[in-house]
Formats: C-alpha cells, structure tokens, sequence
C-alpha cells in the first residue's frame, strides 16, 4: 500500500514533565495525554480530540494539547489523504508549533525542540502529500534538526528518538532522483540508516508510554523497506490487535504482513479475528474483505456467496483513492469465480489503465495475468 499513506498513522506524540506544574496540574496533564494515545491507539480519534481540548484548559499545557490534536487528525486523515477538507487548519496547527521554534537550538530548552520538531516533521508530511517537493524537503531538514538538537540536549530524552528514528529513515528512502541531488540542495534531508530503525527499538524497549507506537512504526517501516524482517513485524503487530482488538486499521495491518510473507493459512486466521473483534460494518471492514477475497483464492478456498456479492456492491467511491486497485482486481476475482469472464476481464483492464498510483506491481502482475487466465476458477 502507499509509502506515504501510513507515515501521519505512526505520528504519536510525546511530552515531557514540566517542573513548574503543580503536582495536581502534572497529574491531570499526564492522564490526560496517556487517555489521548489510547484512544488513538484504539482508533477512537473523536474521544481523543475531545480529550485535547481538555487538555488545553490545563496550565502550560496548550502546545503539548496543540500538538496532540494535528497527530489525531493526520492520523485519521492518514486513512484518506486525498481529502482535502482539513487542510487550512492542520496547516496553521503546525504553524502554531514551527512558531516555538528558537533562533538559538543550542540554548533552547530539550522539550521546545521537541515540540518545533514536530511541527516540522508535520508540516514536512502535509506538504508531501500535497506535491510540494521542496516544502517536504525543507520542513524534513529542520525537523531532523530539532529532534538532533533536543537529544543533544538532553541524551535522556529517549521518546526524540522516535520521530527521529521515522525522519531518518524515509530521508534515507527518498526517490533515487532526489537521493542523488541532496549534496547539492540543502532543503532535501539526510538519513542516517544505522540510527532509524535502532532508534525506533529503543522506544519499543523503554516500555514507557509511548512503546505501542513505536511498535506499529517499527512494524509499517518493515514492511516497506526490510521484508526480510517481516516476521518480527508479524509479532509486533499480533501483540497490538490483542491489547487494542477494536482498532480495525492495527487489523489490516497485521493480515497485510502474513499475505506479503505470502503466509496465507496465518492472513486467514487474522481475517477471522478482526471479523470476530470488529462486527460493525465500516469502510475498513470493506478493505478486510477485500483481503479475505485474495487470501481464499491463494489457499484455493470457495468464495462464500455473501462475500461475493459484498465486494461486487462496493463502489470505488465508497473507499479511499488508494484502495480502488485492490478493489477492482477483487472485484474481477469474484467474477472470475462466479464465471462471468467478460466482467472479470473487464476489472482487470481497468487496474492496468488506472497508472497503479497507489498499488503494487503484483497487483499489476496478477491483473496481466487474469487478461488471458481465469485467475479463480470455481472448481478450485
């Protein structure tokens, strides 16, 4: 699925005591801010921004709160990035952080730069998502900056590694083009690869609050760009659908990491358990059986008619830009299966004249195929 899809699904924050609070306030705001990340973590983004402006009433706590609301909505808006709704005020949210920033990191206090990072590192997504190349670069420069500076600070100041960890690692995988302009333009981000991922590690093993998020981005990483190192993503991810079993989207990504092990009996067996867990119909219980099409047909299984007819009434409309490949290919799958040849055919033309924009070449691979192979027939 898309790179960039799943980047904002990882931007968890972090906040680090104020010694100023009173110790009522200090509690309050650290309940507060563990009630914010739960609930993000169970992909209930409503409660979480209510808690946000909680949290905003609270003293010295409205950047920390403004900082937790842009994640919330770039979270949720992770799922659907071609909306376009939000886009004025997650901008100037981010704005509202890149103004804390101090002219001087060197005498900034660690948690400033924390907070002016961040606000880069969002603004760095938002502009890539819109096509702005040289705002992405330029805001991913100064984010890595930020982050550097606050652990150069403070070298206790673990949770920086985190979104660190993330800077460097798509800095690290940028296209080829830009890789090779970057000695010559200073807005495009260095990586640094011996630190991403080990960085990342390191808040997954502090077991502090913020280890669960640290493990769905040590995960999504993986599956990007180290399928050699899959499997571990497959546990990680296991050990979330079980502590957050309402969060649909954990789900997907924990079916998604067996099917690209090509581990389907195991992609079948976590179909099962987000239907179990996860019972109300939504638009990512559509993408769960858009899995469980393609996860029947490669353990050479019949598609029950109830699921047949589900994914041949879905709209590409009904569902995210990035899904409408998947679907269609789906789609043909079922009328392959069901023996409308001509309707299948159909579907998989329409996934090679798409431009792939948001699929896979095996998506590509498997829709050249079905042109002139029945790809499920029904006798299998």
């Amino acid at each position: 699925m898309k790179f960039l899809s799943t980047l904002l699904v990882t931007l968890l924050t972090f906040f680090q005591p104020n010694c100023a609070l009173s110790a009522g306030a200090h509690s309050e705001r650290l309940k507060l801010e563990q009630g914010i990340l739960t609930a993000r973590l169970e992909g209930n983004y409503d409660r979480a921004l209510a808690q946000t402006e909680r949290l905003k009433l609270l003293p010295d706590s409205r950047d920390l709160a403004i900082a937790l609301e842009l994640d919330t909505r770039l979270t949720r808006l992770s799922w659907d990035s071609q909306s376009h709704e939000e886009d004025g005020y997650l901008f100037g949210l981010s704005e509202q952080l890149i103004a804390l920033c101090p002219k001087n990191r060197r005498q900034s206090r660690p948690e400033r730069l924390f907070q002016c990072g961040r606000g880069h590192f969002a603004r760095s997504y938002l502009s890539a998502l819109r096509g702005n190349l040289y705002d992405a670069g330029s805001h991913g420069s100064q984010a890595i900056k930020a982050f550097e500076a606050a652990l150069d600070r403070d070298p206790k100041l673990t949770d920086v590694k985190l979104p660190l960890g993330m800077a460097y690692f798509y800095a690290d995988h940028l296209p080829s083009f830009a890789k090779f302009m970057a000695p010559f333009l200073w807005f495009i981000p260095t990586g640094n690869s011996d630190k991403s991922l080990p960085y990342i590690e390191a808040v997954m093993n502090g077991g502090g609050p913020y280890a669960d998020a640290a493990r769905f981005i040590y995960s999504d990483l993986i599956m990007q760009k180290a399928p050699e190192q899959i499997p571990q993503a497959s546990a990680q991810l296991k050990a979330l659908v079980d502590r957050y079993p309402g969060n649909p989207r954990l789900h997907l990504a924990h079916i998604s990491s067996y099917a690209y092990q090509n581990e389907w009996q195991k992609a079948y067996s976590a179909i099962q358990a987000m239907k179990s867990a996860i019972q109300q119909e939504s638009r990512f219980t559509v993408v769960g059986k858009i899995w469980e099409i393609y996860v029947l047909k490669y353990l050479e299984m019949p598609l029950p008619s109830g699921l047949q007819s589900s994914i041949l009434a879905v709209r590409p409309g009904d569902l995210p830009e990035w899904t409408k490949d998947w679907l269609m290919l789906a789609q043909g799958l079922v009328n392959d299966f069901s023996g409308d040849r001509n309707a299948a055919v159909a579907r998989y033309q329409q996934v090679l004249d798409s431009g792939n924009n948001f699929g896979s070449g095996w998506l590509l691979e498997l829709a050249q195929t079905g042109l002139v192979v029945n790809l499920y027939p029904a006798s299998q």
